[in-house]
């Protein structure tokens, strides 16, 4: 009877329900923590979706490349005091260990570590700069170089107010992290790290700091040279005359920049230079349309196989120009360093360029003269360099000519550009970054540099949503009218439906 009673007893009953409950809830717990534990561990470019607007976390297909191929070990140290990590870099940090395992990312404060930073550089650095280290070398990058200002996009009136008050404009925030972190990979991973000398003593103009970070960006190392500087005499004794001492491009030189020189080189740098090129060396020259008055320069295009024939070159044909007859817009050739140009859909601004030529017999050490830049068919070679007409006249030369060629020459390599604006500022905000692009893939060609970093940065600035007085006031009625109605008639038909009952 007792057992009866145990059976019947609703006690008894929810007791054992409860504890089946108990059980699953237990198991379940378990396997959502299991669970959780597994998706953990998954990369988080899989687990977590790039939602932002401008794809913040969507690594750039260069990216994708670098790091597949990097097979050694990377540790990039994230340097930021607890609770001052940046979330966007954390985040983008972390799609990079997700591509490749052999990089890791470890956090660390300097304020419990304060000697930490002093291994790798004597720089004082700001939260949310990192160091990049493998076992070949260590790329500091500043916070600088992660989120910077940007005044390129200031009105009339901002401009206006900074020139004449003093009233520094707003500008915008660059979010430059994955080039950053790409180029310091890129940097501590190659074999090696091409050096480039920017030939100085003829008037030369110097890279700008928009140029100069693109070269570093692109992992070269850069430094100028003055081969008048450096020359040596055979003695030091007392000649009745001038004697010129012999020059040399230091050794560690992969490249010599001659960035729009003024005036000639001198008889003892064009044998210095030639015999670098033929020696394994490469040389770049960016030259302007007076260059037909300088002899040396000449000679140094005539032993590249380069006839430089004329002055100013201009324009016959719509779209090879713009704004002016001599803004050239010279049609890209097919070459290693102009494909990724074509690919781009980009354009090179080749202004106040000066008429040249492939000459017809090459000099026995030139193996190959490739155009990379041409103008159409009726473009006018100005023969006197202080012409000051823009249009053919008796004399002139008629015709399509090279803008840029590249020559290989003994063991070595050149690029000649007959424009001096190829590295300018200006030049290259008309076309979108075209020229810069064009000198770097030049020098990562010169180099035989196989990888190049070129990723695009994002602006931190939050736009506003601009809509017409029409479409405000349309929505106004959605919002404020319908769909508060249309939340009282559905309450309305419920009531009405119960009540029926």
């Amino acid at each position: 009877m007792k057992e009866m009673n145990k059976k019947n007893n609703p006690s008894a009953k929810s007791l054992k329900a409860g504890g089946y409950s108990v059980a699953i809830t237990a198991i379940l717990l378990a396997a959502l923590v299991f669970i959780n534990l597994i998706v953990s561990m998954l990369p988080s470019d899989i687990i977590k979706f790039d939602t932002t607007a401008k794809k913040y976390f969507t690594l750039d297909k260069q990216t994708e490349e670098i790091l597949a191929s990097v097979n050694e070990d990377i540790t990039v140290y994230h340097i930021a005091q607890s609770g001052m990590e940046l979330d966007e870099l954390t985040e983008l940090l972390g799609r990079y260990t997700s591509k490749n395992s052999r990089i890791k990312v470890k956090t660390v404060d300097p304020a419990v570590s304060p000697g930490f930073i002093e291994q790798y550089t004597e720089e004082a650095l700001e939260d949310n700069s990192l160091i990049v280290v493998s076992d070949k070398r260590v790329k500091v990058v500043p916070y600088g170089e992660i989120i910077y200002p940007s005044y390129d996009n200031i009105t009339e009136e901002e401009y206006y107010n900074y020139i004449y008050y003093g009233i520094m404009p707003q500008g915008e925030s660059i979010f430059a992290g994955e080039n950053a972190i790409t180029s310091a990979i890129d940097h501590v991973t190659a074999t090696d790290i091409p050096t480039v000398y920017a030939l100085t003593g003829h008037g030369e103009v110097a890279l700008s700091d928009a140029y100069l970070g693109y070269v570093k960006d692109e992992n070269f190392v850069y430094s100028t040279l003055s081969l008048i500087a450096s020359a040596s005499g055979e003695d030091l004794g007392i000649s009745s005359g001038l004697v010129q001492g012999s020059v040399s491009v230091p050794e560690d030189a992969d490249c010599v920049l001659i960035n729009a020189p003024t005036s000639d080189i001198t008889d003892a740098e064009l044998d210095a230079l030639l015999a670098f090129v033929r020696g394994g060396g490469t040389i770049v020259v960016n030259a302007d349309y007076k260059t037909v008055k300088r002899p040396n320069l000449v000679k140094l295009a005539a032993a590249l196989g380069l006839d430089v024939c004329g002055a100013l070159v201009v324009e016959g044909s719509q779209g090879y120009y713009t704004q002016r007859a001599y803004y050239l817009l010279p049609q890209p050739q097919t070459h290693a360093i102009t494909d990724p140009i074509i690919e781009g859909g980009k354009y090179v601004l080749a202004a106040y360029s000066h008429a040249m030529k492939k000459l017809e017999t090459l000099p026995e050490d030139v193996k190959s003269v490739t155009p990379l830049l041409l103008t159409s068919s009726n473009a006018v070679g100005k023969v006197d360099p202080d012409s000051t007409k823009a249009y053919f006249e008796d004399g002139d030369m008629l015709g399509q000519f090279i803008g840029g060629a590249a020559v290989e020459i003994g063991d070595g390599k050149a690029v000649w550009y007959a424009s001096s604006y190829i590295a300018d500022d200006s030049a290259n905000n008309m076309v979108s970054g075209g020229n810069s692009d064009l000198l770097l893939n030049t020098l990562g060609w010169c180099c035989d540099k196989g990888s190049s970093v070129s990723i695009r940065t994002i602006s931190l600035s939050i736009q506003p949503l601009t809509i017409t007085e029409g479409a405000s006031t349309a929505w106004l009625v959605v919002v404020c009218v319908l769909i508060p109605l249309a939340f009282v008639g559905l309450g309305f038909a419920v009531w009405f439906r119960r009540r029926s009952k």
